[in-house]
């Protein structure tokens, strides 16, 4: 027994600087790769800081036509409401001088009866 742990003593002292090479090669393949995702990343970012410089300006040149708009908005919003108050205004004074608009359009249509008969003409056109 003592023989065969004393010869794997041998075959891993003889082994053990191979494998130690194999896995620095590996190592050295794993930080590659990184350092190739990282500089892939950082073209990314670039380009990403690009796109978004550009998104900006187009913000940028956005912010007048949008405040314009906002403007002519309120103005709507303005004549709406001063359109609402004067037609409510208007039914308010028609219904309050009902009444009386209807005693003078009748007065009016009297008098234009009046004027056809003395002038001879069919009280029924």
């Amino acid at each position: 027994m003592d023989e065969l742990l004393v010869s794997l003593q041998n075959v891993s002292e003889q082994l053990l600087p191979f494998l130690g090479v194999i896995v620095l090669i590996f190592l050295v393949l794993v930080l590659r790769k990184v350092l190739h995702i990282l500089t892939d990343a950082q073209v990314t970012v670039s380009k990403v800081n690009t796109a978004m410089d550009k998104v900006n300006n187009s913000l940028d040149e956005l912010k007048a036509p949008l405040s314009t708009l906002t403007r002519v908005s309120h103005s709507i919003d303005l004549v709406q409401t001063a359109t609402e108050s004067a037609v409510k205004s208007a039914v308010r004074i028609v219904a309050d001088n009902f009444e009386w608009i209807k005693d003078s359009a009748a007065s009016v249509v009297s008098k234009i009866k009046k004027d056809k008969k003395e002038t001879g003409g069919n009280s029924d056109e």
